[in-house]
């Protein structure tokens, strides 16, 4: 359920062109293609659409590991950018969801330049779990944006 939530057919995914590659057991990987639109005055993609990246595969980690896709809000969100990405160059975010202890769950992971694996930012964060709100995958079955 996850995998086509964070799929495609996403609008935000869609029109940044974000595929998952892995998902499970509190791991998510996701890619994003360098596209103008979305690139920095020098050609790789802009730092605020890799925070995107990662934030967004810190959610999918967190519900692998949950099992369900219950919702959940992110309390603190720390992204340390190592370099920039290189221009025309895709990147990958990797993070996982490494404790879950009451109604918050943390993460950590990076985003890679795709081209040679290098490291371009760091992540840490926490997010609550079980917000107020529809689930996520009552929202994918109903259609819900």
């Amino acid at each position: 359920m996850a995998k086509t939530f964070f799929g495609t057919s996403h609008p935000l995914f869609n029109a940044f062109g974000i595929e998952v590659e892995e998902i499970g057991k509190g791991r998510a990987v996701m890619r994003m293609p360098c596209r103008v639109a979305l690139s920095d005055r020098n050609g790789g993609l802009h730092r605020g659409v890799v925070v995107t990246l990662l934030d967004t595969t810190c959610g999918l980690a967190i519900f692998s590991r949950l099992g369900d896709m219950r919702p959940i809000a992110t309390i603190d969100l720390r992204v340390d950018f190592i370099r920039e990405a290189l221009p025309g160059e895709d990147v990958r975010a990797e993070v996982e969801c490494y404790a879950v202890q009451g109604d918050i769950a943390y993460v950590k992971g990076k985003a890679v330049d795709c081209s040679d694996d290098s490291l371009l930012a760091s992540v840490s964060g926490s997010f609550a779990v079980g917000t107020r709100g529809p689930a996520f995958d009552t929202a994918v079955t109903h259609g819900a944006e």
